[in-house]
């Protein structure tokens, strides 16, 4: 989940990072002797919000700084500002300098390809300024009504709104760093380091909410003036602001105060329900400020809040996180790894060591090995490590060719996809620590935390704090693994036994490029008895030669998945995403009219419009040739088709069904609440997929809005039904999981 930058983190997911920091431009000479520029140094913000009119209206003083120091700056200073179309600005004046010229322009659109352009909310105030003192001060006062169509940037089966940047109303406030809240100086977001600042911000109380910034709270200054104050404890790029008609609940993890902000549901059930889960959210926080100080260095700041927001979001800001309401409700399904601790770890990676934008995002790769990996580690869950890893290869191998871009591109413009800056960075930093040794690799990220905080860091800041640490040069890691915009694809090619030297020939072969590996193989003999052995080659062919005791039977290619790879189609474990990535799409049903649970899963399938070509067929026409043309998504008694389960017959699907259920393994699933999802490649299309969703109810199908959040090729629901303010809501649980997978294997020839 990105930073809020930057939620996934969502990011985000994720802060947005730097794209108002501040950047001087340089004024001409003039004749004078040395040339003159100002930077920003110190934002005093002053707003005054009204949710039923969505208004703001704020005072902002920016003190600036002039450099050089010498001389007293002759020549007119050009500087730039930034802020949100909607607020005009009504009085602008200056302390210690002279405002010449103040004009007004579009910005140009900069936003990476994996975001929207939030550049088109702002107007850039170009200002010409004279008679510059040492440090002069301007200010701006403005109002306006800030409102956003929440709606629009909503995507089903998404935890990030990123549309979202500068919203007040009555069900929440939402006013990003880059939301153009406040005048900040503008840069160019692509290129620049945005200068870093001091921030102090005082609000007026909003009557019914709740409010948190990304600063310190100034309980003295708050109880001096009325106000809601904060300070920023380090210099920053940015300041947010949010706030809800929140309950808040507290505790403290020994000097770090914890606090979640959350709404109350109306009816009984919910409510008891959510009260459960403040409680797991701020005991996981807890657990995570324990494992992770010691790692990675203190936690650098003196709070941490959870906020529930009513946007879809999984966004971390200095000193708080902000959380999608669904999350909140869904409890320990939503503290998996990669959700609430990859936001905390945001604190450190992104919120207080700063994302250089000059070269690429790093700190989503970071975070997501830390939390969404090695938080499997520290549980001692090996298998939940190499479930992710596995996940890391497969998303690299469903990218198309043009896809592949450098993973040090990450949140540039034209830069690479979430896939590779969260999935391939994690898998990367992996790899790292296998080359240089975990305590090293730990060790190394302690000292950025003692070292940067505060301060701009970039992947050749890592690289070089990772030699220092190591004492390796990995000129030719980074390059390979972060630099080039290719993942390589493995292959065995042929394996063959020498009785005569007791020696095993692997040849091994990579493309379309030769990166420098070190793969592991799997030897397995016929008793079932097998050992791993490590090989190196960075050639685009090699074969090694491995001394046995004993005939070997067969060798697996890397089974745990330690090296970063294309995988073949066959090696992709089939789940929904394997369908829903298919150009052509049959979908199967009962008959007409489709039921809303099976709309829904459709729509989803079906992705956005005109991303493919979508058919649908009743089970009483579909036919044989239908099916084997294009991947295939089955819905509810449609599996009763003979021509659907003539398809099914020709694949490893494990299920059964029966009149009252289904049966997986020997076991009946009879239960009106059960139902399945599972998916399994097609056979007759090596990239295809064929998925069903089968309950045992209309019930059992209530939560297919859930489906496309599964990785797993098979999982087996308990959905319930009840009444809410008159509607029915529906709650659900995981009853079991299985994953399909085809690692690479040879039989050796003899």
């Amino acid at each position: 989940m990105p930073a809020r930058k930057p939620l996934m983190s969502p990011a985000r997911p994720h802060r947005r990072f730097g794209f108002l920091a501040a950047i001087p431009v340089l004024a001409a000479l003039c004749g004078c002797a040395t040339p003159a520029s100002v930077r920003a140094t110190a934002y005093d913000i002053r707003v005054r919000l009204d949710p039923a009119t969505h208004q703001l209206h704020g005072e902002t003083v920016v003190t600036l700084r002039r450099e050089p120091s010498q001389g007293l700056g002759c020549a007119p200073v050009t500087i730039e500002f930034a802020l949100n179309r909607a607020l005009k600005v009504e009085n602008l004046t200056g302390r210690g300098v002279n405002v010449r010229e103040h004009t007004l322009r579009a910005p140009p659109t900069t936003a990476p390809s994996s975001a929207p352009d939030r550049a088109a909310l702002l107007t850039i105030h170009r200002l010409v300024l004279d008679s510059v003192g040492r440090e002069p001060t301007l200010t701006f006062e403005y109002s306006g009504e800030l409102i956003q169509d929440v709606q629009a940037g909503e995507k089903h089966g998404q935890i990030h709104n990123l549309m979202m940047a500068a919203h007040i109303s009555p069900e929440g406030i939402f006013l990003d760093e880059n939301g153009g809240w406040y005048p900040s100086v503008y840069h160019d977001p692509a290129h620049a380091q945005g200068e870093l600042a001091t921030y102090h911000l005082t609000v007026d109380p909003v009557s019914g909410m709740k409010l948190v910034a990304g600063a310190d709270p100034d309980e003295q200054g708050a109880q001096r003036s009325g106000q809601l104050v904060w300070s920023g404890k380090y210099p920053m790029p940015g300041l947010a602001l949010v706030g809800g008609a929140h309950q808040v609940k507290e505790e403290e993890a020994g000097a770090i105060h914890l606090a979640l902000h959350y709404s109350v549901p109306t009816d009984e059930q919910s409510r008891a329900t959510i009260e459960a889960n403040t409680g797991l959210f701020l005991a996981a926080a807890k657990e995570y400020l324990k494992r992770y100080p010691p790692l990675i260095g203190p936690y650098p700041f003196d709070s941490y809040t959870i906020v529930e927001n009513f946007f879809s979001s999984g966004f971390a800001f200095p000193e708080f996180t902000l959380l999608n309401q669904v999350l909140l409700q869904m409890g320990p399904r939503a503290l998996m790894h990669g959700y609430l601790d990859h936001e905390m770890l945001h604190s450190w990676w992104g919120n207080t060591i700063y994302v250089d934008p000059a070269d690429g995002d790093w700190c989503e790769a970071i975070t997501s090995y830390a939390a969404n990996y090695y938080g499997y580690v520290l549980d001692g869950d090996e298998q939940g490590a190499r479930n992710q890893r596995r996940n890391y290869c497969v998303g690299i191998s469903r990218l198309k060719p043009e896809e592949n871009r450098p993973l040090g591109n990450f949140n540039r413009p034209d830069g690479p996809s979430r896939d590779i800056g969260y999935g391939k960075g994690a898998m990367v930093f992996y790899m790292l620590a296998r080359q240089i040794g975990q305590d090293n690799f730990w060790a190394a990220l302690r000292r950025l935390t003692n070292e940067y905080t505060g301060r701009y860091a970039n992947w050749r800041t890592l690289q070089g704090l990772f030699e220092q640490q190591s004492g390796t040069k990995l000129d030719a890691f980074f390059r390979q693994w972060v630099r080039d915009p290719q993942t390589p694809r493995v292959e065995l090619q042929t394996a063959t036994w020498r009785e005569r030297d007791h020696t095993l020939d692997v040849t091994l072969a990579q493309s379309p490029t030769a990166f420098a590996l070190a793969v592991p193989l799997r030897v397995v003999y016929e008793d079932g008895t097998r050992f791993d052995r490590g090989v190196e080659f960075d050639t685009p062919t090699a074969t090694v030669h491995l001394r046995l005791d004993r005939p070997p039977s067969s060798v697996v290619l890397d089974a745990d998945y330690q090296v970063l790879r294309r995988l073949s189609p066959a090696e992709i474990i089939p789940s929904s995403g394997t369908t829903r990535a298919a150009r052509q799409l049959l979908v199967t049903t009962s008959g007409e009219p489709v039921s809303k649970f099976f709309q829904r899963v459709i729509e989803d399938f079906s992705g956005e419009p005109g991303t493919k070509e979508v058919t649908q067929r009743t089970a009483s026409d579909v036919t044989a040739a239908d099916l084997a043309q294009q991947s295939v998504l089955i819905l509810g008694d449609a599996v009763h088709s003979a021509a659907v389960q003539a398809l099914l017959v020709r694949t490893n699907c494990p299920i059964r069904f029966h009149d009252s259920g289904f049966e997986i393994g020997g076991m009946s699933y009879d239960k009106p609440e059960q139902a399945v999802l599972c998916t399994v490649h097609h056979p007759d299309l090596p990239e295809g997929g064929i998925t069903l969703y089968y309950g045992n109810s209309e019930a059992a199908l209530g939560r297919s809005d859930l489906l496309l959040f599964y990785r797993d090729s098979l999982v087996i629901f308990e959905t319930t039904d009840r009444e809410v303010d008159g509607s029915l809501k529906y709650d659900s649980r995981v009853v079991g999981r299985q994953d399909f997978e085809s690692p690479q294997s040879i039989a050796v020839a003899r």
